[in-house]
């Protein structure tokens, strides 16, 4: 695959009919507990498919 790595994840989970996509989270810091990255946000808000993040 290559290309938009949000986009890829999102086409693939919808090509092959997956039911759940689980991905990491990447706050490591203490300042960034709270947040997400960005390719964690970007699923996590586009996806028809329920998303289940993982810290």
């Amino acid at each position: 695959m290559h290309g938009s790595v949000k986009k890829d994840i999102l086409n693939f989970a919808s090509r092959w009919n997956y039911n759940l996509i689980v991905i990491g989270s990447s706050g490591a810091g203490s300042t960034k507990e709270s947040f997400i990255g960005s390719v964690a946000n970007h699923i996590l808000h586009t996806s028809k498919i329920p998303v289940l993040v993982v810290k």
